[in-house]
């Protein structure tokens, strides 16, 4: 169902579409930037992609891992960045809170308004996942796949799930509709015609036996109800998990390989935030819609309720955040030095909740964390896309975190309160870590005689003070302005319409700073525009 892309010799999507060479420095083209990918042509129907767990196992560990180390892989910019070095919307990604100002009523939404209305009529159980649930259809005729947590850490899976999915939907991505509601066993009946499959496969009825088992292996309130999760069914027919790398060949609206995709490379800073250990093909969805009249492929990201620190919880993985399931480095540290080397994960304290177990910022390193299953796209981020990401981050103030973690439904205020401040101290190292690390200049305009914009690294308290320069090729300094408390800064540009590019650097206090300058490509003039950015030189 796949084709194996070569992505040497590809040229490098719409970033590189956008300049024009000219025997030196890349030009920009000068049109307007690309907001919107046209990827939701009309295509055939496509197969399902089948989960092959042991192969996707034996590849993402072993056999394409050592393929990977031998290619002596070149470092590639994103594909699909657009002449600003954003990623424009597209059937993956829909910018949201990057560009916009996305209110505490939507957060609470989420991606839909609805919400499962009793009675639910079950028609099959959940299929995959190690927790109970089942298929329902509600009294508005809307089916959902309602979920429960485990015994052992009631509150974990639901909670988790139901804040971080509207995270994530707020950054940009296609998601499901999850929330936390109470359950009452008089508000299930059962589909004469429910059933379910059992472990090798075989059809059987779904009875009352069934629904007591499940029932029995979830968490009851004081009041004799349960607490469950509803996740909305997506619109569409689902035809399986995009994998980590390459193409798909069925779908002729699939461009750019999959480790090459920006929102795929950037979704590792988003996924280390908020603890979403648990990336892999079945944790991704494809379904195949048809919207305006046209018919093609929705990419989906899916199944957040271990995140938090749940995939540690549930799993008793102290080692996860740090390793990956199987992890040749750090695993073969610890082997060749007999266990006297001390891993970073070791020591690692939970919390009293067992709603939230081990998530916490204190030992939190960006750079350090790692998904439990080697996720290729994270492996090929770099700084650009790295700082896209970080930036977005950014842009969730607290409001918007309590919003979402209050849809969680804690029990316990304490609990709430306490992933609200983890977030928020999680968040701070990762503009620390992205954005301070690179020159952190954007949100740049043309206004008359100036180019204007705003220094992240000061706008968001990262650091008290900045200046911003611009630098000749061998490091000259032509000008340099203070950045102001809020971050803004305005330099001065000439009259005329010819094509400028600015090298700009941010500076922090009076010393030496490394920071590589990024360059700014404008036309001045009555029609004074930025015509795009390179924010890493080679």
């Amino acid at each position: 169902m796949r084709r194996a892309i070569s992505w040497r010799g590809l040229a490098a999507g719409l970033f590189l579409s956008a300049l024009v060479g000219c025997g030196g420095m890349p030009r920009f083209a000068d049109r307007p930037i690309v907001w919107r990918v046209d990827d939701a042509r009309t295509i055939p129907e496509p197969e399902e992609e089948e989960y092959l767990k042991l192969q996707y196992f034996a590849d993402i560990f072993a056999m394409r891992r050592l393929d990977r180390a031998l290619e002596l892989r070149d470092r590639e910019r994103a594909h699909n960045t657009n002449a600003l070095d954003e990623a424009p919307d597209s059937t993956w990604f829909e910018n949201r809170i990057g560009r916009r100002e996305v209110s505490v009523a939507e957060i609470q939404r989420g991606s839909s308004p609805h919400r499962p209305k009793p009675p639910l009529s079950i028609t099959g159980a959940k299929v995959g996942g190690g927790n109970a649930g089942f298929i329902v259809r509600d009294a508005a005729g809307e089916k959902y796949l309602i979920k429960f947590d485990r015994l052992e850490n009631p509150e974990m899976q639901t909670g988790a799930a139901a804040s971080v999915v509207r995270l994530f939907w707020a950054m940009g991505y296609n998601v499901p509709s999850d929330n936390v509601f109470i359950l009452r066993r008089e508000d299930l009946i059962i589909d004469p015609k429910a059933s379910f499959k059992d472990a090798v496969g075989s059809k059987h009825p779904f009875t009352t036996r069934e629904l007591a088992t499940v029932l029995a292996t979830s968490p009851r309130l004081p009041d004799g109800n349960y607490r469950a999760l509803s996740s909305e069914l997506l619109p569409g027919k689902p035809k399986g998990g995009a994998l980590p790398e390459g193409v798909r060949s069925d779908d002729p609206n699939d461009r750019v390989p999959h480790e090459h995709r920006r929102e795929l490379r950037g979704l590792r800073v988003f996924s280390a935030w908020l603890g979403h250990t648990d990336m892999k093909q079945d944790n991704l969805l494809d379904m195949y819609v048809e919207e305006g009249g046209k018919k093609f492929l929705r990419h989906y990201l899916i199944d957040f309720g271990e995140a938090l620190a749940g995939h540690h919880g549930e799993k008793n993985r102290d080692e996860d955040g740090y390793e990956h399931f199987w992890d040749w480095e750090n695993q073969s540290k610890a082997l060749v030095s007999f266990g006297l080397w001390k891993r970073p994960w070791e020591g690692r304290i939970k919390t009293r909740w067992p709603s939230v177990g081990a998530f916490a910022a204190a030992d939190f390193d960006p750079e350090g964390w790692r998904e439990a299953y080697p996720f290729f796209p994270f492996f090929e981020m770099d700084q650009a896309d790295a700082y896209w990401a970080a930036k977005i981050a950014m842009r969730f103030e607290r409001r918007h975190i309590e919003a979402a973690v209050a849809e969680a439904k804690f029990s316990d205020p304490a609990a709430a309160a306490y992933v609200v401040e983890t977030i928020i101290q999680r968040q701070r190292k990762i503009g620390m870590t992205y954005l301070e690390a690179v020159t952190p200049i954007d949100e740049l305009v043309i206004r008359p005689g100036a180019l204007c914009g705003v220094d992240l690294g000061v706008k968001h308290r990262l650091a008290p003070a900045g200046i911003v320069e611009r630098v000749g090729e061998r490091g000259a300094i032509y000008d340099r302005v203070m950045v102001r408390a809020d971050g803004s800064f305005c330099m001065w540009i000439p009259d005329g319409d010819d094509y400028q590019v600015y090298r700009l650097r941010a500076r922090r206090g009076g010393g030496s700073d490394p920071r590589v300058p990024m360059q700014v490509h404008f036309r001045g003039g009555p029609g004074a525009r930025i015509l795009g950015i390179i924010r890493r030189e080679r």
